[in-house]
Formats: C-alpha cells, sequence, structure tokens
C-alpha cells in the first residue's frame, strides 16, 4: 500500500503525468459533450443543442493548443467556467432534475491530478469547487426551467450524463493505472541510472586509489591488474564448479573483481624506506609492512562510510583486510584459520600470492610459472584453501594466458 501511495504521489507531482491525464480528460469532456449535441438534437432542445455545438468547438481547439503547452493552469480555469456555465444554462433550460451537478465535482477534482507541484492552488480550486457543487446541489431542487420538456427526455438525458460521466471515470482510472505503472517502470529505471553511477563512481575511486599504489609502488603497479584478472577467473571457476554455493554468486563475483585493486590500498600508509627496501625486512619493518592490512580496512571504510552498498564496502574490507591470513592460522593480522576467512579474502590470497611468485620485485627475481605452480600445491590446505587452490591449479592455462597478456602491455 505505501508503494503505491508513494507511486501515485510520484505521478500526480509529475508536469509530465499530470499533462496527460488534464489532456486526456479534456478529450473525455469533448465525447460528453459530443453526446449531448447529439441527444439534445434528437430530443429537440435547440438551446442546450447550440451551447454544446460551441462547447465542441471551443474544447477542440482547447484541447489541440493544450498539447503545445507546458502550463495547463490557464485552459483550466477556462474548462472549468465553461462547465458552470453549462450548468446554468442546463438548470435554466430543464431545470435541476437533469443533475448535470456533481460534473462540477468531477472536473474541480482535477486540479489535484494536474497542477503538479502546485498543491496550495490545487487545493483553493478543489475546495471552491466542492463548495459550488453543494450550493448548486442543494438550491437544485427549487428551481424552474424555462424551457419545458417532457418527463421521459429527462430520463434520457439522466441516462447519457450518467454514462458519460461513468465512462470517464472509468477510462480515467485505467489511464491513471497505466501511468502508475509507468511510474514504476520509470522508478526502476531510475534506480538502475542511479546504481549504475555509483558504481561508476567507485570504479572511478578505486582506480584512482590503486594508482597511488602504483605510484608509490612502480613494481606493483601491473600487480594490481593481474590479480584482479585471476580474482575473477578464480571465482567463476569456483562458482561453475558450484564451491561455496551460498557465498558465491554473480553478484559475488562482480564485487570480488571489483574491489581486488583495493587490496594493498593500506600500503599507502607504509614509508618508502620499507616498501623499497630491496633487502631483508627487520622483525619492526615487517610489523609496520603488516599493518597495510588494518590500514586498508580502515582507509576504505573512511572512504566508502556513506555508501548505500554496504556489501560493497564489507567486501572491499574483507580482501584488504584478511588476504594475508593463512588457513592454517599463522597468518595476520588476526590469525584467522579455514573457514574464519572470508571467501574473498582467500580467493584473494591465491591470485596475490601467485602474482607476487611470478613478478620481479625489488627484493627478488621473478619466479617460473611452473616453480609457482609448485609452491601453490605444497601450501595446499597450510597457506591457503584447499579447494580453491586445487580450482586455480587446474585453470593453470587461463592464469597463463592472463599472465602473459598483463606482461605484454
Amino acid at each position: 500500500m505505501e508503494s503505491l501511495i508513494k507511486r501515485l504521489k510520484i505521478a500526480v507531482l509529475n508536469f509530465k503525468h499530470g499533462r496527460v491525464l488534464f489532456i486526456t480528460s479534456s478529450v473525455f469532456a469533448l465525447v460528453y459533450h459530443l453526446a449531448f449535441l447529439i441527444t439534445f438534437k434528437l430530443l429537440g432542445v435547440t438551446q442546450m443543442f447550440y451551447f454544446n455545438f460551441i462547447s465542441v468547438a471551443v474544447f477542440i481547439f482547447i484541447s489541440l493548443r493544450s498539447f503545445k503547452m507546458k502550463n495547463v493552469i490557464p485552459y483550466y480555469f477556462l474548462f472549468f467556467a465553461e462547465v458552470v456555465v453549462h450548468q446554468i444554462l442546463a438548470d435554466y433550460y430543464l431545470g435541476g432534475d437533469a443533475e448535470f451537478h456533481y460534473f462540477i465535482l468531477l472536473i474541480g477534482l482535477l486540479p489535484a491530478l494536474s497542477f503538479g507541484k502546485r498543491i496550495k492552488l490545487a487545493s483553493v480550486v478543489v475546495t471552491v469547487s466542492v463548495i459550488l457543487f453543494l450550493m448548486i446541489e442543494a438550491n437544485a431542487a427549487f428551481i424552474f426551467p424555462v424551457y419545458f420538456i417532457e418527463f421521459k427526455k429527462i430520463v434520457v438525458i439522466r441516462i447519457v450524463n450518467i454514462g458519460c460521466v461513468a465512462f470517464v471515470i472509468a477510462a480515467s482510472l485505467l489511464m491513471y493505472a497505466y501511468i502508475v505503472l509507468h511510474v514504476e517502470d520509470n522508478l526502476e529505471e531510475q534506480v538502475e541510472q542511479k546504481t549504475k553511477k555509483i558504481v561508476k563512481l567507485q570504479d572511478h575511486t578505486i582506480d584512482s586509489l590503486a594508482n597511488l599504489v602504483e605510484n608509490r609502488d612502480i613494481d606493483t603497479g601491473d600487480h594490481i591488474k593481474r590479480t584482479s584478472a585471476y580474482v575473477n577467473l578464480l571465482a567463476l571457476k569456483a562458482y561453475e564448479n558450484m564451491v561455496y554455493p551460498k557465498v558465491i554468486d554473480w553478484k559475488f563475483i562482480e564485487l570480488v573483481t571489483r574491489v581486488a585493486p583495493l587490496h594493498d590500498i593500506g600500503k599507502i600508509v607504509v614509508p618508502d624506506s620499507i616498501l623499497k627496501k630491496p633487502g631483508k625486512l627487520t622483525d619492526e619493518e615487517y610489523n609496520t609492512m603488516k599493518k597495510h592490512t588494518t590500514e586498508g580496512v580502515r582507509i576504505i571504510n573512511e572512504i566508502f562510510i556513506m555508501t548505500e552498498d554496504k556489501e560493497y564496502v564489507k567486501t572491499a574490507m574483507d580482501v584488504a583486510g584478511y588476504h594475508h591470513e593463512f588457513w592454517d592460522g599463522r597468518g595476520y593480522p588476526n590469525g584467522l584459520k579455514g573457514d574464519q576467512i572470508p571467501v574473498s579474502a582467500r580467493i584473494m590470497a591465491i591470485a596475490d600470492v601467485f602474482d607476487a611468485l611470478v613478478s620481479v620485485r625489488c627484493y627478488k627475481k621473478a619466479m617460473s610459472v611452473e616453480d609457482a605452480f609448485k609452491i601453490l600445491k605444497e601450501e595446499e590446505g597450510i597457506h591457503f584453501d584447499p579447494i580453491l587452490t586445487e580450482i586455480f591449479l587446474q585453470n593453470k592455462d587461463a592464469v597463463i594466458k592472463i599472465l602473459n597478456k598483463e606482461m605484454s602491455l
């Protein structure tokens, strides 16, 4: 119910929808007048016939003009004035028994659906319409027509009147239901567009942050691109093999691939003297280096604290904070073990270590792919998740293809 009210409100306040409703109502009013034009001609009520003839011409002109207008309010007041005059003439010639009064109420409610955000003006017009309707309705029984027609003809007029108004209401409801559905489609489209913008902004932020790391440590710049590709490959193959099905789905694959570049973002706070040291790190330096995991979590949390996509932020923090945890619990920063380590971080760990092994670093030479795969196999179930490691090893050709592609760029 809340959703329906929200969609109705959006439709009402949307000028485009209000304009459509207004113009369609004008067309309905034209149909109404045409019906009575024929009725009065057949019944011989000549005065009302000529009045309806003029009304039809006016409605055609106004309706055509309304299509070109961005402000329907002036034309609405012309419609309203015409309806009031119509009522006065109907009572004058036919008497209150013709029961045209509630048509004032019907058109009086139109501003609420077509005046957009002009709520105060619409409220005033609706109030005046209701008061005018009640006044005319109260005095209808005391009106004596100067033009007498037979009771049978009055009945015919009533039937046509009620039939036309029922048609107007039914058609309006159907049309407005379509508008509401159209609004729902627009809402879904707007949400999708907004989501795409957020994703684009987040990806741009990731690229910018990753570039900061790349500019500080030229050795690891391509590392970011390759590890992202390895992560995507491993997550996809795990999904295809139905590994951890409660966690790994298409959304997970997309998320872990997008946040992979952030896994070493915490290295921004590591001093150059440690980050670029060619020799072995001292225990103190190593402890400082290990802080890049917790610092990465802090940085990601601070940067994306306002984002609505909490799952995205959590995945990014998991990857940055836990990709150095070991399957057997000997890793850092928290010494997590086995299934305590998020699946995203386990995938990241395999991709990260493999690329580090086959890449040149300031403190080592590149290792051959064969030797790197051998080390991964040896560390299966010790450093790495055994199931994910096996899948990575089984896709050796795809891994080498990624490596060769990125190395050649």
